[in-house]
């Protein structure tokens, strides 16, 4: 958990990232690997002691023992005269000019400024709408300072986003403020749900992008020519999703229609990707992990601003003869979640989280949607033998639905898949994906019931009835009633 100050602030709650497990149950003339994500990560955030003060807040933070003063929104920039500030101007004018002199000007010491221009030769081939650095927290000192680094990509991002640093400050023999010392940040600071650490440009000595249509594929340079041939692919999995949206007619006020996609074969550097310390799953191929708008308040609209696809491209759908399906399979299912993610509107210390068959059904069904005898098979495979009674629903509880075992968390996301898949069949995609939206811009039990009646025109009981009835139908092996 991140840090709370007293008051519950309207932080935006951060959703388990969606995502696919290495390997699935072999199919007679297709084996698809399910989408499992890995249950919620838990961060390691160590000792966190914080009181708010004349509407000051202070962080303690126990792994470094640093006292940092926050403004009242650590999600802002610190208001008031800085001596730091003409460093941050620096370094944002430098970068929009691509100006690498001027860039490492303020970095001290020959180490940090190689790290630094590995970090600046990076973002300048990224196409950023916004990017600039901002002071959002220092020391009751003044000697370190909390940074977030405020972007946007331009036709990824529907707002911007950030990642946390912490900058160590000191005078030089002329006076002025330079830096010596330069990390990600250890904690979440207030107000905002996590640091979002380390980024590709991070990273890398030397990244490889490639821009296609509506995707933005990012891998170490030494794995350039891996990249270029899969992002067509991954492009082309982009435009189906969206090509599905505008057939339906649905709403798109906040809907994403581009993504930013990282490709790493080295699991200790694909699993390190935005959520440094958290614990790895063995299972998990790829994921979607949802970066919070910057600067939301509960008041905003837009809670999320954008999301960040990592694949790890060493597994079966980037390595085996049919991997030009399996890329676009996994890339079609992660840029589902990524269009829809802008609607979530959790936030908070206690969350309402919109249901996990919801997001991950709606998922499902975008990647399989046109494979009806591929899925087909899959469903009868992961589902024979099942048992469903007359109270069985697809999995809400994401817990439960991210189970431990490989089979029971296949069925969980076979049966979301259904799930949308009846509601697309027997309502229409228009109805479907309005009603995924306002799930995730309202979830809970009485307000789906009310998405039901609103969106198809079924009351959520009657729908549940006729949905088992499908699955029945669809694969003859379920056992039980109901």
């Amino acid at each position: 958990m991140s840090y709370q100050p007293t008051g519950q602030p309207n932080v935006p709650f951060q959703p388990p990232p969606g995502g696919f497990p290495q390997q699935g149950p072999p199919l007679s003339g297709y084996a698809p690997q399910p989408f499992a994500p890995p249950p919620p990560p838990k961060r390691n955030t160590g000792k966190i002691v914080g009181f708010i003060a004349l509407g000051i807040c202070f962080l303690l933070l126990g792994g470094g023992g640093a006292v940092f003063l926050f403004s009242s929104k650590g999600s802002t920039p610190i208001k008031g005269v800085s001596p730091t500030q003409p460093v941050y101007e620096a370094l944002n004018k430098a970068l929009a000019n691509k100006d690498e002199d001027a860039f490492l000007k303020p970095f001290q010491g020959d180490a940090l400024k190689t790290q630094q221009r590995k970090v600046f030769r990076n973002l300048v081939k990224v196409p950023f709408k916004t990017a600039r650095f901002e002071r959002v927290a220092r020391t009751a000192g003044g000697e370190v300072e909390g940074v977030s680094f405020v972007h946007q990509i331009k036709g990824v991002d529907v707002a911007p986003v950030y990642e946390e640093y912490a900058f160590t400050f000191t005078k030089d023999a002329a006076g002025a403020q330079v830096v010596t010392d330069v990390k990600g940040a250890d904690h979440p600071f207030p107000d905002t749900s996590g640091a979002f650490y380390p980024a590709p440009w991070d990273v890398y000595d030397d990244m490889a992008v490639e821009q296609l249509g509506r995707v933005v594929v990012i891998s170490d340079k030494a794995h350039a020519a891996d990249t270029q041939r899969f992002t067509p692919y991954i492009a082309k999995a982009a435009d189906d999703d969206v090509a599905a949206w505008d057939r339906s007619s649905a709403g798109e006020s906040m809907v994403s229609k581009g993504a930013l996609v990282v490709l790493e074969p080295k699991r200790d550097v694909y699993s390190r990707f935005y959520r440094e310390g958290e614990e790895n799953d063995a299972l998990e191929a790829g994921a979607n992990l949802v970066l919070p708008r910057h600067g939301a308040d509960s008041e905003d609209k837009t809670q999320f601003g954008g999301s960040r696809i990592v694949m790890d491209s060493s597994l079966s759908r980037f390595t085996s003869r049919d991997w030009r399906r399996g890329v676009k399979q996994i890339s079609r299912h992660e840029i589902g979640h990524a269009m829809v993610a802008p609607y979530n509107s959790a936030r908070g210390a206690l969350p309402v989280e919109v249901d996990t068959w919801v997001s991950e059904g709606f998922a499902g069904y975008m990647e399989s949607r046109d494979n009806p005898a591929q899925t087909q098979a899959d469903n009868r495979s992961t589902l024979q033998g099942y048992l469903m009674d007359y109270a069985t629903t697809p999995e809400s509880d994401r817990d439960s639905f991210y189970a431990q075992d490989a089979n029971e968390r296949h069925q969980n996301y076979v049966l979301a898949r259904l799930a949308i898949r009846y509601m697309a069949e027997k309502y229409g995609e228009k109805g479907t994906f309005n009603f995924v939206t306002a799930e995730y811009r309202d979830p809970g039990y009485h307000s789906q019931k009310a998405h039901f009646q609103q969106y198809l025109g079924v009351d959520r009981s009657t729908f549940m009835e006729k949905w088992r009835a499908f699955v029945r139908k669809e694969v003859p092996g379920v056992r039980g009633e109901g």
